[in-house]
């Protein structure tokens, strides 16, 4: 792999990524995070399921029937990896100011997106997100 996409990139004043599609503030109530983030770490064995989204509100303290404050279902722990996968590139991927060119700065963030599903465990799970999208023309994968 070429130095230019490593993920540390060397520079005396990097410019870090940012996004002018993402919010700066947390993408979900603090009630939503827990339960989601508690939820991710089920998906690893249950999928992209309403039992991961089951056992995370279990986990986070709340009753199984919390899993139904997200309309999307199972599909909403799909659209909240992608938004912490993207909103944490900005910490992830640095751009030195001499790199060129926005092919590789696109490779650069593609390649640690890739990075952050093996990260998380969840690369053999991503053939069920590929289903959701099949099945709903209302859902679109827009977080990243």
């Amino acid at each position: 792999m070429p130095t230019s996409c490593h993920r540390s990139f060397s520079s005396s004043s990097p410019h870090k990524y940012y996004s002018y599609e993402s919010e700066p503030e947390p993408p979900y109530p603090p009630q939503e995070s827990a339960i989601l983030t508690a939820a991710f770490k089920h998906v690893r064995q249950s999928g992209f399921t309403l039992t991961s989204l089951r056992n995370g509100a279990r986990d986070a303290g709340y009753l199984d029937a919390s899993a139904n404050l997200f309309p999307r279902g199972e599909f909403e722990l799909v659209m909240w990896h992608l938004q912490t996968q993207r909103l944490g590139l900005k910490d992830k991927v640095q751009f030195p100011e001499d790199m060129q060119g926005v092919g590789r700065k696109v490779r650069a963030l593609v390649l640690e997106r890739l990075r952050g599903n093996v990260e998380a465990g969840v690369k053999e799970r991503w053939q069920e997100v590929g289903i959701f999208c099949s099945f709903s023309s209302d859902h679109r994968v827009t977080g990243g």
